[in-house]
């Protein structure tokens, strides 16, 4: 039986809850070029207009990321 692939819908709302995190723990007074936040956020903005999928090291670094704002 073949593996069946995630639909991207579920890894856009994790990638939203993950932006949305990262600008509640900097608060108002981040930089929108801060690193975290931009790689976050043009991974969302690939899935949602290319439907591209993350990769395996795209999805540990989400995985880091939600580690340290989630």
């Amino acid at each position: 039986m073949p593996k069946r692939k995630p639909k991207l819908g579920n890894t856009i709302l994790k990638l939203v809850k993950l932006v949305s995190a990262i600008e509640t723990k900097k608060g108002p007074q981040m930089n929108i070029d801060d690193h975290d936040y931009r790689w976050a956020k043009d991974r969302l903005e690939y899935m949602e207009e290319e439907g591209r999928r993350l990769n395996r090291e795209e999805m540990e670094q989400a995985n880091e990321l939600w580690r340290i704002y989630g």
